[in-house]
């Protein structure tokens, strides 16, 4: 067969039927068909009766016989509701269905729940329901409002999926269930999470527009509907403005956080939680609340305890003295306290094919009208349903009107018939009547011939007639219609209708939240090594028994507060700040920098300092006569207030900048303080006062010194000036900052001998910068020698404020000076 030219001849029943197809065609055109199908029939609720396919299904399997669970019936097993809905309509599970009907019977997922269930049927604790063999369900009473017209022929009904009965495509639903309930789901490619409304806002908005049309979003919103009302209750923040902006475009935000009051018992004050955020976990959100306590991040609160019954109530216990509004403003930050609700409404709306809707993303105002034209049309439909009742009903009575003018020869013709279908004959032949009035004839019992009952007969003729005169002017008349629909419209608000809870008019109480009221000030060692590992002490006895890596070394041991934040300058030139409070409180090693901060390959520590009294260095030098202006104070000037620091870098650039630029914590990709060449990098930054002298060694062995404030100060990122001119080849090993005639910079030559380039030493005197500087060494070259640690102790019995003069550098200067290597 394969040699065959034409394959499809050699083929047989049996053979195997091969086509070539392209797969990027089969494949779209499979998912696109996969993609409609969970759009339309299972994710997206529909605009007219606001429900997916499985809620709509078990609202009709309950609603129609065998079950017949109105409001009014004897609740049945829920397994039994599940079994039926998932034989006859929904084939997708049986737990599936039972979720979805749990959901209904839930007080706190729905505004007007739609199933009455009777049993556990779960709780805001996030607690399960219990199994369908163990609960009992029937309809709500709204839900009678959504089904109780379906048997007028009010909807389009299509077969079930193995077509041995017929479903409803949509419910005839009196109320606006999409807005009043919402819905949320997830479908292929879009989704839909639409809030809750108060049904009393939304049906008043409804008669608005039956009244005008033309009315727009902004008309609604803030008049008619003040926004979403949840079920859990809590406080709306949302303004008008942008509460209009989102019904405009369909989507936005809204923030709900809980309601809360402050209870005293004597001494004693604690808030009391009386509502949470809609789809707030209670019991998970107590956890965090807890945690967030254990952790001492929230020293406001001493305990919390869930006192809830039907009704919420968490009780969180204030310390004596305690700021209740700073312990809600962190909660309302760092817990689900206060949440986002995203909106997004999209749902189905019909299109030209009844049975076909398409999923589309609407606005408030367009998500009304489509409810009201699917009213309009069910509300004719009934009607004509009624009229068409009605006037079968005129049509036997008017037999009956017919006949009673001649009762005696009824009988006779009834007598002289030998059938039935004889004496219908002799009566349609007698009194002209048609064989659906005969029949009627025929079959009344002959105690309603008496007077009496013809006259009830022709009072109901008369109602029937007028009733039937009422309806066909409701069909002629479109405007009645629309007042028929207002008026029922605002008998279910007046049935159902209640109060908001979720509140919209308070005055919304701003709680500024300050991070530093969160953290218990304590005293601390903020300790660095010099491979980049930094932890945090309360104290510690002596240097040298820290604990490190293998290999590594203590770099700055510094003072500072858990309240107050530490700095970290890298050799390409950035600055990484965070609060003393967030590293690690450990006797061990700590945690490396490029955990906590997004270090680049090669990048390292060279300065730490600490936002303490303690460790800021406060300019010494008077700002100079030539650079003051009447009338202007120096402390406007950072250059001569501001705690500053030096930097030099390999080519020898260098800046003098202000610390407090950077004291307030960065992101984890810190802030740029200088501006780097290609291949140039910082080799360390000290802090200055202003009276030092800068001492700067290259590699190839020449030393230089000269004054701190001649290198420019910078307010921003920049390069700054050249310290020292360097020959081809050469670059800058280091440098430090000389106070006094036994300060200096300690490096090494190749060989291992020391070398300490002085201050006030006859071959070292101050010059100026951008100089070439003096040889070191005659032969050779110079390497950076270890640094001694950066440690600032202080007793704790002291004062807090030391003048870092007082401090002595543990520099070794036994065998310094200059050699001729």
């Amino acid at each position: 067969a394969l040699d065959d030219p034409n394959p499809r001849r050699a083929m047989t029943s049996d053979t195997p039927r091969i086509e070539p197809i392209a797969l990027h065609e089969t494949a779209q055109e499979r998912y696109l068909n996969y993609a409609m199908s969970v759009i339309t029939s299972r994710a997206l609720p529909d605009v007219r009766d606001g429900l997916k396919p499985v809620q709509r299904r078990i609202l009709y399997g309950m609603f129609r016989a065998p079950l017949n669970l109105t409001h009014d019936a004897k609740p049945r097993k829920s397994a039994a509701i599940v079994g039926d809905v998932m034989g006859k309509f929904h084939p997708h599970g049986d737990q599936s269905i039972y979720d979805a009907m749990v959901r209904m019977a839930q007080n706190f997922s729905l505004r007007y729940m739609l199933v009455d269930g009777h049993g556990n049927f779960g709780s805001i604790d996030g607690d399960n329901a219990a199994a369908m063999r163990y609960t009992e369900a029937r309809l709500a009473p709204i839900a009678t409002e959504l089904l109780s017209e379906i048997k007028k022929d009010t909807v389009a009904f299509r077969p079930n999926y193995d077509s041995t009965t017929e479903e409803p495509v949509v419910l005839p639903a009196q109320v606006p269930n999409l807005l009043i309930n919402g819905a949320t789901g997830i479908a292929v490619g879009m989704a839909t999470n639409i809030p809750p409304h108060n049904l009393s806002e939304v049906l008043s908005a409804c008669v608005a527009l039956i009244d005008d049309r033309e009315l727009t979003n902004a008309d609604l919103v803030g008049t008619h509907i003040h926004g979403p009302d949840f079920p859990t209750g809590g406080v709306m923040t949302n303004d008008v403005a942008s509460l209009l902006e989102l019904y405009e475009t369909g989507g936005g935000a809204v923030t709900v956080r809980a309601d809360w009051e402050i209870e005293k018992d004597g001494h004693r004050r604690s808030i009391v939680v009386t509502s949470v955020p809609y789809t707030v976990n209670k019991s998970q959100l107590i956890e965090k609340i807890a945690s967030h306590i254990a952790s001492n991040s929230l020293p406001q609160l001493l305990d919390v305890r869930d006192e809830s019954t039907d009704d919420i109530r968490v009780v969180l216990e204030l310390k004596r003295g305690a700021d209740a509004d700073a312990a809600m403003a962190y909660l309302y930050k760092h817990t689900p306290l206060q949440n986002r609700f995203h909106v997004n409404m999209t749902c189905l709306v019909p299109t030209s094919n009844p049975l076909v809707p398409a999923p589309s993303r609407i606005d408030l105002k367009s998500m009304i009208c489509h409810f009201l034209d699917f009213r309009f049309e069910v509300v004719q439909r009934r009607i004509e349903y009624d009229l068409a009742e009605l006037r079968r009903r005129i049509h036997i009575l008017e037999g009956f009107e017919l006949v009673f003018s001649d009762i005696d020869k009824v009988i006779e013709i009834v007598r002289a018939s030998d059938s039935k279908a004889e004496a219908a004959a002799g009566l349609m032949d007698w009194f002209g009547c048609d064989e659906v009035q005969a029949d009627a004839v025929l079959e009344t019992k002959l105690y309603r011939l008496a007077k009496l009952e013809i006259g009830a007969i022709l009072e109901e003729l008369a109602e029937k007639r007028a009733a039937a005169a009422q309806l066909q002017h409701l069909l002629d008349h479109p405007e009645a219609r629309w007042e028929l629909i207002k008026q029922e419209l605002l008998a279910i608000a007046s049935a159902y209708g209640d109060q908001r809870r979720t509140r919209v008019d308070a005055e919304v109480k701003e709680l500024e939240y300050d991070e530093e009221k969160y953290i218990v000030d304590e005293r601390c060692f903020v300790i660095v090594s010099r491979d980049g590992w930094v932890k945090r002490q309360k104290s510690y006895s002596d240097l040298g028994k820290i604990r490190v890596r293998d290999n590594d070394s203590i770099g700055w041991a510094l003072p500072g507060r858990t309240r107050s934040t530490a700095l970290f300058l890298t050799n390409m030139g950035r600055c990484y700040t965070l609060r003393i409070d967030d590293l690690t409180s450990t006797t061990g090693y700590g945690d490396p920098l490029q955990a906590i901060f997004d270090f680049d390959d090669g990048e390292q520590v060279v300065g730490v300092v600490t936002d303490d009294d303690r460790v800021l260095v406060k300019p010494m030098l008077e700002k100079p006569q030539s650079e003051l202006v009447p009338g202007d104070g120096d402390s406007d000037d950072e250059e001569w207030t501001a705690p500053q620091m030096v930097a030099v870098t390999s080519q020898g650039q260098s800046i003098r900048f202000a610390v407090t630029s950077y004291i307030e914590p960065s992101t984890r990709k810190g802030r740029l303080f200088m501006r780097l060449g290609r291949g140039d990098l910082i080799v360390n930054c000290e802090m200055c006062d202003g009276t030092e002298n800068v001492a700067v060694a290259s590699r190839n062995g020449r030393g230089l010194m000269f004054a701190v404030h001649e290198i420019a100060w910078v307010k921003n990122a920049a390069k700054g000036v050249r310290a020292m001119a360097l020959e081809k080849g050469d670059d800058v090993l280091d440098f430090t900052l000389c106070r006094s005639s036994l300060d200096g910079l300690e490096v090494e030559t190749n060989r291992g001998a020391l070398v300490v380039i002085r201050s006030k030493k006859a071959a070292f005197e101050p010059t100026s910068r951008n100089n070439k500087g003096r040889w070191v060494i005659k032969r050779g070259h110079l390497v950076r020698s270890n640094r001694p640690p950066v440690e600032i102790r202080v007793d704790p019995t002291e004062s807090e404020l030391i003048d870092m003069d007082d401090f002595e550098f543990d520099d070794d200067e036994g065998g310094g000076g200059e050699t001729d290597d």
